[in-house]
């Protein structure tokens, strides 16, 4: 049947551009529906008829690790915890009657990354062929097993719109081995990790079928609607989703990040996080067997019109928790209820208050007590994570509600926590919200946050404060609040503070916010007539100009709400092109254009796109709520602008000299200091230097930390960072200037003598950051060394001038 089949594909292929199509006719959908199936014509195909696999068409991963560009490691077992050696040998992937085969064995294998107990196989599309829209149709008879997994999905061919899961994956099906009456399709969007999201839906066979049958897997993908098959029989639809790039303000304008072109994927995994390990009962080898891979085009090429998912108000069911009269889904903000104390698993967790957890799997110690309506948490062991010890309460999400969260909180010095709203474990610990991290001072002030609730409805989803794994510095936490903001109107020309990436301009790619892609610029017009619109393709804002008007300023295109601080220098940068060669004016102004802060500017536009750059000072007082104003009047040709940077370049309010009592004459304040549960250490100041004595070294270098926190450090400023020290016994120590995210942007590894040594570096820092320096004195090179004593003096942190 099968060879019969594709023969006669082949024919059609061949004559005068005919086609085949997918079975048209009446599909019955899972609640009972009857709607009339699309048209499809193929456009892409393996029937796996050949005697070895077609290279032409797939390409292999090799091994158990992801790497970078330059081979070094990112992340072991696929980012998965997998199992696996992934090979091309034919022992693990092959052709055989009209069938692709992929054989996962029990056999062991070494790389440079170590040994592993599998071989199997994972093909991939990648550069080959990729595809956006359409229907993707697999037949596939898939191996059972405790431990393993086998997979069809999609990744983007580019990272358009940044490290997974920003730029989007598709499982067409994914099963447990260890459940065979299952398979599930599911998507990942959101942000990079860890801030990434997912949802999806199980489907359960039928008439005692399983996946060692064979079955029929199929995606039909369309603009801003993804639709799921299991032999014709649709189980599930998805659309809703989003996509944020890191930096931005807003989201990237739907149907983002799936509308972009992805690559097939098909591999059968060994262990990890879906199905969990290989046991006795799990017998090899274990094999996968495709049949035919088909991709399919809508006959008509007319693909639906994709609607933004709207913001309908938030409803929960009669039985959840629902929020108090003002507005709060907290209760007890003032904590005048008792706190349940949860320290074992078996503990029950209060439905409608707080919950102070601190399980003894994970280390943490601490206590929690009321401090004039502050919930104050002290910590006696950290513990080896963010949630060793937590503050938590349940409250009811609905699905597709936006919700704000603000807390206020201090320390007694500088040190951070981790917020977010998720499931618990009866939902697998899914996060609705991102893992929002905040730098605590000793003054209490307020903090918030917003996520939308993509996921379905939780009537226990989880406020959960964690403090663990950041030192021993109390926590004090009050007025929290979680309130419904849903269908609350953006104001695009409020007040805009500088994005993490440094840009004062919002939106400048023009491919964030509404699906027009304009959000936060303004067209007005006067005495001229123009349109601005975005093309889905060039993603660049074109003024359609019909009547030019006699001045620059009759068509003006803005971005109001600037924050330009005096004395600082601007650099904006943007690129542009116009139908016909002609001229624009560029200026920066105050909200209502009557203070210049940079002089008109006339710029020469071509029919070529090109970079633009103007530079000015703010000698004006500083204004947070300026304009860029980009004047195309006093002409009828067309202009294209894109890529719109304002960025500070020279800092004239930075702080010479960040960091405080780097000579200890005052003690440790505001030093602050942290010693894993798995490192023996003390730390203190005597005689004006810090004395670090160490006992047990730790099993990570952050298992001893000394740091200074809260520092404001200013893009593109160069700091210099200096000190003495010394260790009774030689080695190194790590040197680190990070952000409340652990990003770096200084890491050294300075190596001590029983002499005191001065040592210096340099870093640029690309953003303005709140930062903090660390010197990290636990396991290094040579661990473990014994008792040691190390004294770190004179630490300088300055501008270089």
């Amino acid at each position: 049947m099968k060879k019969t089949a594709a023969l006669m594909l082949s024919f059609f292929m061949a004559i005068g551009g005919s086609v085949v199509h997918a079975d048209n006719g009446t599909e019955k959908k899972g609640q009972g529906e009857n709607v009339k199936k699309p048209k499809w014509e193929l456009v892409w195909a393996d029937e796996f008829n050949t005697d070895e696999i077609d290279k032409s068409k797939w390409s292999f991963d090799i091994g158990n690790w992801i790497v970078d560009e330059n081979g070094n490691g990112v992340a072991q077992g696929w980012g998965n915890n997998e199992k696996e050696y992934y090979t091309d040998s034919k022992e693990n992937a092959y052709t055989k009657d009209g069938k692709l085969i992929l054989k996962a064995k029990k056999e062991q294998t070494t790389d440079q990354f170590g040994t592993y107990d599998y071989t199997s196989a994972k093909v991939k599309t990648k550069g080959l062929f990729s595809h956006k829209y359409g229907r993707y149709e697999i037949k596939a008879k898939l191996p059972s097993g405790k431990g393993i997994w086998p997979a069809l999905w999609m990744l983007p061919e580019e990272d358009k719109y940044g490290t997974w899961a920003a730029s989007g994956e598709i499982d067409i099906m994914e099963s447990w081995g260890s459940k065979p009456n299952l398979v599930a399709g599911t998507i990942h969007y959101g942000e990079g990790w860890p801030n990434n999201k997912y949802t999806g839906k199980d489907y359960e066979f039928k008439d005692g079928s399983t996946t060692e049958d064979w079955h029929t897997y199929a995606l039909e993908w369309e603009p801003g609607e993804l639709r799921w098959y299991v032999d014709g029989e649709h189980y599930q639809t998805q659309n809703k989703w989003y996509s944020k790039g890191t930096g931005n303000a807003a989201n990237f304008s739907y149907p983002a990040p799936f509308d972009q072109n992805f690559y097939l994927i098909m591999n059968l995994a060994v262990g990890g996080w879906f199905d969990g390990d290989p046991d006795a009962s799990t017998v090899f080898p274990k094999q996968m067997e495709i049949d035919y891979v088909r991709v399919f085009d809508l006959k008509n090429g007319k693909y639906k019109t994709p609607t933004e998912p709207a913001d309908e108000p938030a409803v929960l069911p009669a039985d959840a928790k629902q929020p108090l009269s003002d507005g709060n889904y907290i209760y007890d903000a003032a904590f005048e209820q008792p706190i349940t104390d949860v320290d074992s698993g078996d503990d029950v967790f209060s439905r409608d208050y707080w919950n102070f957890v601190h399980l003894p799997d994970f280390g943490g110690q601490g206590a929690i007590s009321v401090d004039q309506n502050l919930a104050k948490i002290t910590v006696a062991n950290p513990g080896s994570q963010l949630y060793s010890l937590q503050l938590i309460q349940n409250l009811s999400l609905a699905e597709a509600g936006t919700y704000k969260v603000s807390f206020d909180a201090k320390s007694d010095s500088a040190r951070n926590i981790m917020v977010k709203t998720g499931a618990g474990a009866e939902r697998g610990w899914v996060k609705y919200s991102n893992e929002e991290v905040f730098a605590l001072t000793e003054e209490l002030k307020s903090y918030s946050y917003t996520f939308k609730m993509g996921n379905e409805t939780d009537i226990l989803s989880r406020l959960e404060f964690n403090l663990g794994g950041n030192g021993t510095s109390p926590v004090w936490i009050g007025n929290v609040r979680v309130e419904d903001i849903t269908g609350e109107p953006l104001d695009e020309n409020a007040s805009k503070p500088v994005l993490s990436n440094g840009n004062h301009v919002y939106n400048g790619t023009f491919d964030q916010g509404n699906m027009d892609r304009l959000t936060y610029w303004n067209l007005h017009t006067e005495g001229a007539k123009a349109n601005v619109s975005v093309e889905e393709q060039t993603r660049e804002a074109q003024l359609d100009i019909k009547n030019g008007g006699k001045t620059p300023d009759a068509i003006q295109f803005s971005q109001k709400g600037l924050q330009l601080l005096k004395g600082n220098e601007y650099t904006l940068t943007f690129k542009a092109r116009a139908a016909k060669p002609r001229t624009i004016e560029l200026n920066v102004t105050n909200q209502d254009g009557r203070i210049h802060y940079s002089q008109p500017t006339t710029i020469d536009l071509t029919t070529s796109k090109e970079e633009k750059t103007i530079i000015f000072t703010m000698t004006e007082d500083s204004d947070m709520e300026a304009q860029l104003l980009l004047n195309a009047g006093g002409s009828k040709e067309d202009v294209y602008f894109d890529d719109v940077v304002l960025l500070k370049t020279k800092d004239g309010n930075v702080d010479q000299n960040p960091l405080k009592n780097g000579d200890f004459s005052t003690g440790l304040a505001p030093w602050t200091s942290y010693i894993h549960y798995d490192a023996t250490a003390g730390i203190a100041a005597e005689n004006g230097e810090a004395k670090i004595t160490v006992g047990n070294q730790g099993n990570e270098p952050w298992s001893v930390v000394l740091e200074q926190g809260d520092m404001k450090l200013s893009r593109n400023v160069t700091y210099e960072v200096s000190f003495k020290a010394k260790s009774t016994k030689p080695r190194e120590l790590e040197l680190t200037m990070e952000n409340a995210q652990y990003t770096r942007f200084l890491s050294e590894k300075p190596a001590l003598t029983g002499d005191i040594q001065t040592y210096a570096y340099e870093f640029v820092m690309p953003s303005d950051e709140t930062a903090a320096l660390k010197f990290l004195m636990g396991k290094t090179a040579g661990s473990p060394i014994g008792e040691h004593e190390i004294v770190i003096d004179d630490v300088v942190l300055k501008v270089k001038q």
